[in-house]
């Protein structure tokens, strides 16, 4: 099984969840390595 991976440097709200579960986006983990920074971990399975 393959997978791609997306990193997200910027807040996100609930419309943007909703939307990238719809993309079939599945949310790994969240780290905060500076102030009112957060990067958001993503992945779903590659269709290749």
């Amino acid at each position: 099984m393959r997978w791609e991976y997306l990193v997200l440097e910027r807040t996100l709200g609930p419309d943007d969840f909703s939307r990238l579960g719809s993309e079939g986006w599945e949310l790994v983990a969240v780290v905060s390595p500076g102030h009112f920074v957060l990067h958001y971990f993503f992945k779903r399975q590659a269709h290749n």
